[in-house]
Parts: structure tokens; C-alpha cells; sequence
């Protein structure tokens, strides 16, 4: 077992692409976060059974050397599946400018459970991230940033080779494609004024729906999505523009100014201000 280990990165989250929040792994007892977790997280089940609740409604089973990726801030709660049973279960949270689009990578497996046949890989990369969290330095943050995005391409590496669990491929092969389109028309006019309307007729669907398999999909709305774009570009501009100011910047992004500094200290835990002063 590899006790729970939280990061501590003295202020090197802006810089690191992606960055570990916690690593570890126990014999899981039930757990609930009715408002999900704030990072994104990679579950490996390696011994036992347990069972995923997500948003309440879907059920996921996990048996031994399976995988389960959730989205930052969907809501679920996991338990073993049988009280006198052990179920040891590997994880780890990131986050990162860099998570999200290698995340749309591996949309397959996005709250899904599914049997890795490089499980054992996997597992030795968690483990080696592990030793590097528990190594408390600059360096250590560094090379695990390196690992994470290694094991990410692991797993994008061996997605051909997943095998879903109990699902028909058809409809969401169709589905992940609209979505796909809808995501890179957020990317490219993200600092526009996008009406929900217009997305979702790009991905062929209603707004209802498109507003739903969104959600299922990434775990978030479309919303909520945009705006982490915007405040992705606006702590890129912080950090290459030194000169800038915060009402140009919010012009840029295409937010009022006001509205803006509020959401970026919503995001971020600081003022743009704040920010600069800091660093």
C-alpha cells in the first residue's frame, strides 16, 4: 500500500503543464463527494471489487486491473463491493493547462470502467509517482510532472487495446465525435460571445441534449468549460506579458472586467493583482 500523499508545490502550479494534487493507495472504505473533487483523478483497481456512483444515476463496477478517469468536480461516492471483501484501489489527482486536452484524448475512457491490459504498467507508474511526492522537493514536483504526462500517454498509448465494460460502442463513437466538434469551435472562439445554441447545433444535438452528453462526457458544462479556457488564457497572458493590465486582459478573453477579476479569484484563489504581486 502507498499511503495517501497530498503535494505541496510552493507556488509552481502556474508553471507545471501538470501537476500532481495526491497520490496513494489503500483498502478502500466508502467515500462520498456529493460535489465531486476539485482536480482530476485516475483510479486502478488491483484487488477486489468495488462500485462508482456517479451523479447519483450511473453505476460503474471496478474489478482487478481496471481504470476509471473522473473529470474534476463530478459528483460520485465509491465503496467496496462487498463488506468483507478487500478492495485495494490506486489513485491520483491532477490538474494543469495541459489536463484538459489530453483528457479529450482518452474521451473513451471518461467515466468508464475499463479493463487495462497494461495494467501492470500503470500500477508501476503510480508507484513512481508516489516516491516522488514523498520526496518533498522542487526537483521531485518537477519529474512528477514528467511522469504524470508519461502516464497519461500510456494510457493514450494503450486506449486501442481497452476494453469497454458492458457498453455499445456505436452511439458514443458518434457521440464523442459531435462532441469533439463542439469543443474545438469552444477553443477557437472561446472569447466570443458563443450562444449555447450555436455549439450545440454544431454537435448536431438540442441544447438539452448537447447540454447533457456534455456533462456525462466531461463532467462539467459547457459553460463552466469555456470559462476555464478563458481563465487558462488569462494566467498565460499574466505570465507572458508582464506589462499588461487587467482590463486588457479581460478584453482579450472577452469578459467584462469586474466579472473577470471575480471568476479569476474564484479559479485561482487570488486576485489578477494578487497574482502579479506574488510572483
Amino acid at each position: 500500500m502507498m499511503p495517501f500523499l497530498l503535494a505541496q508545490f510552493a507556488n509552481l502550479e502556474q508553471l507545471l503543464p501538470l501537476y500532481v494534487c495526491c497520490v496513494g493507495s489503500h483498502a478502500q472504505k466508502h467515500l462520498a463527494r456529493p460535489e465531486g473533487y476539485p482536480a482530476h483523478q485516475i483510479f486502478l483497481s488491483r484487488g477486489g471489487h468495488g462500485r462508482f456512483q456517479i451523479n447519483g444515476q450511473l453505476e460503474l463496477r471496478l474489478s482487478p486491473g481496471t481504470i476509471l478517469i473522473l473529470p474534476a468536480d463530478t459528483p460520485h461516492e465509491y465503496y467496496p463491493d462487498h463488506d468483507e471483501e478487500s478492495w485495494e484501489l490506486g489513485f491520483v489527482a491532477f490538474r494543469g493547462y495541459a489536463a484538459e486536452p489530453l483528457l479529450l484524448q482518452i474521451d473513451d475512457l471518461i467515466i468508464n470502467a475499463v479493463a487495462a491490459n497494461n495494467f501492470d504498467g500503470l500500477w508501476d507508474q503510480l508507484k513512481s509517482l508516489w516516491y516522488l511526492i514523498s520526496q518533498n522537493g522542487e526537483h521531485a514536483y518537477w519529474e512528477s510532472s514528467k511522469k504524470m504526462y508519461n502516464m497519461m500517454l500510456s494510457i493514450l498509448e494503450g486506449q486501442s487495446v481497452f476494453k469497454k465494460a458492458g457498453k455499445d460502442d456505436s452511439p458514443s463513437r458518434q457521440a464523442n465525435a459531435a462532441l469533439q466538434t463542439a469543443v474545438q469551435l469552444m477553443h477557437e472562439h472561446y472569447n466570443e460571445r458563443l450562444a449555447l445554441a450555436n455549439v450545440a447545433r454544431s454537435a448536431g444535438y438540442s441544447v438539452q441534449h448537447f447540454h447533457r452528453l456534455f456533462v456525462e462526457q466531461f463532467g462539467t458544462t459547457p459553460q463552466q468549460y469555456i470559462l476555464q479556457l478563458r481563465m487558462r488564457k488569462s494566467m498565460e497572458l499574466l505570465q507572458e506579458h508582464s506589462g499588461i493590465t487587467i482590463e486588457k486582459i479581460a478584453e482579450i478573453v472577452g469578459m467584462d472586467t469586474s466579472y473577470f477579476i471575480r471568476m479569476f479569484k474564484r479559479t485561482f484563489g487570488k486576485t489578477p493583482k494578487q497574482y502579479l504581486l506574488s510572483h
